[in-house]
């Protein structure tokens, strides 16, 4: 990978394709592959892809951390699914452009059941043997755990009968016996998972794209790793954010807290197995709330409680975050890291990273400079450390045109001064114009930092937007391409945009080979 590099942020989901059934899929990545490299980027950015409960939208309260969601596997090729299914399944979905997860995600899991069906017939073969002793250290319990989903109707496991919550041996071993066919099912959209993924992944990498992982803090309380691991999570804490100017009471995620002393005693081992999983998945990885393996803060079960750290002391929490990051590192040592240390941060956190070389993010509109007084201004691209990723924001922000929208005309100009722009963009005007969003992208693009990694709606001035932080509906983490990849890589305004990309990362050095 390049040492300057250029990048796009767009979740998997989003992509679209002639081929798709409704959401993004691994086998679109070569042809977003192609498309990035027509605006001169060398890294695609995604969101997890760890597997969801039926009704949850965010990829991050995952139902296991190791698995990649079955929805995300390409139909398209898999043994037993031929035309004639293909348009069922689209028949089912609609032809809507935003599918809800709980119209599209059973009508995806059918085909993938018959393909399945079908692959079995034949004989799964050698390489699902070897793909399973591979990954058996996570996947026994990922497929039983799933199957156990189905048989009790999706809920809870702690509400489980106890000796299958508690794990007792000699009832799971029954239970694998009783789910075997189950069992194997989920494993094999495993293996397809993965199969697909190497061979997308390796397309990419050939046309010089690498891609990017991101790596959710904890999975969620219903999960199989916390099935699996209860002894390492505390279920009576819920991991959150401590009270700030714009959440009074904090925020309560809703993810069990890590005994990070049960952790310590075991090797991290459920840290280590996702780092190495994820190393062999990307060439890059987001270490998301990173502050929260120095120190989590977490309230208990009273809701008018406060809540507190963990660990409490600051020499405590540096020695911990410290311990994990190099962990993570020695667990995936041909992927590079990247902490995602924004909000409500401590400086040591910053000064730790820096110690371990791992970048942070540097949010253009978020850096700044004498905060909250007169002489407030936003601080040059210039300016930023080589370790870092930069950025004009991240799946929870609005679109930058949405943010140059909404600012009075003297933040815009005090952006443009930082930026030394002025001369080129009128700030007056409120609507983000292609010239001003391109001398935004170049002055960015001209930073040291060693990434810079852009939402692909700013790249091209869109407003839609991810993520609304606190919406939970149906309408929330489903944004789409405007148009399918095809559509956008033949349309002459489109081609324009690519071209004038590329040219702003060749004269910043971003270029890549």
């Amino acid at each position: 990978m390049p040492i300057r590099s250029a990048g796009v942020l767009i979740p998997l989901f989003s992509l679209r394709s002639r081929a798709d059934l409704g959401r993004g899929e691994i086998m679109d990545l070569p042809a977003m592959a192609e498309f990035a490299r027509g605006a001169g980027l060398t890294i695609i950015q995604l969101l997890p892809l760890d597997e969801g409960a039926p009704g949850e939208t965010s990829p991050y309260s995952a139902m296991s951390v190791l698995a990649i969601d079955p929805v995300y596997i390409s139909a398209r090729g898999l043994l037993g699914v031929g035309r004639a299914t293909l348009a069922r399944g689209r028949a089912k979905v609609g032809a809507t452009r935003v599918v809800p997860r709980a119209i599209y995600r059973p009508a995806k899991l059918a085909i993938l059941e018959r393909a399945f069906r079908a692959a079995r017939g034949r004989g799964l073969g050698g390489d699902f043997d070897r793909f399973f002793e591979r990954n058996r250290g996570w996947l026994d319990d990922y497929a039983l755990f799933r199957s156990l989903k189905d048989r009790f109707n999706w809920t809870a496991w702690d509400r489980w009968p106890t000796d299958i919550a508690h794990r007792e041996p000699s009832t799971l071993a029954a239970a694998r016996h009783e789910l075997a066919d189950s069992i194997l099912k989920y494993a094999w959209w495993q293996f397809a998972a993965e199969r697909q993924w190497r061979a997308a992944r390796a397309e990419a990498n050939r046309r010089g794209v690498m891609i990017g992982g991101d790596m959710a803090f904890s999975p969620a309380r219903d999960s199989a790793e916390v099935w699996a691991n209860q002894e390492v999570f505390d279920l009576e804490r819920t991991v959150g954010a401590p009270p700030d100017a714009f959440n009074r009471r904090g925020q309560r995620w809703g993810l069990p807290l890590p005994r990070w002393d049960a952790m310590r005693e075991n090797g991290f081992r459920l840290w280590k197995a996702r780092a190495r999983r994820a190393g062999a998945m990307f060439d890059l990885v987001r270490i998301d709330h990173v502050v929260g393996i120095y120190r989590t803060f977490s309230f208990g079960p009273d809701p008018d409680a406060d809540g507190s750290f963990s660990p409490t002391e600051e020499h405590e929490q540096i020695a911990q975050g410290e311990e994990i990051m190099r962990a993570l590192l020695a667990a995936a040592p041909g992927c590079r890291l990247v902490a995602e240390d924004l909000g409500s941060v401590p400086d040591w956190v910053r000064g730790s990273l820096m110690r371990l070389e791992i970048p942070g993010y540097k949010v253009m509109q978020w850096e700044r400079e004498g905060w909250n007084s007169p002489d407030e201004r936003f601080k040059s691209p210039a300016t930023y450390p080589e370790l870092s990723l930069a950025t004009t924001g991240t799946h929870d922000t609005e679109a930058l045109a949405v943010w140059w929208r909404d600012q009075p005309r003297a933040e815009r100009e005090k952006l443009c001064a930082a930026l030394a722009i002025s001369q080129r963009v009128n700030a007056k005007s409120d609507r983000l114009k292609t010239d001003a969003l391109d001398a935004i992208i170049e002055a960015l693009y001209a930073a040291p930092s060693r990434y810079v990694i852009v939402p692909i709606q700013d790249l091209f001035g869109w407003s839609a937007r991810i993520n609304r932080p606190g919406t939970i509906n149906d309408s929330n983490w489903t944004y789409r391409l405007p148009l399918t990849l095809e559509r956008l890589s033949a349309n002459p305004g489109i081609i324009a945009r690519l071209a004038r990309l590329r040219a702003i990362a060749e004269r910043t050095g971003r270029g890549g080979a």
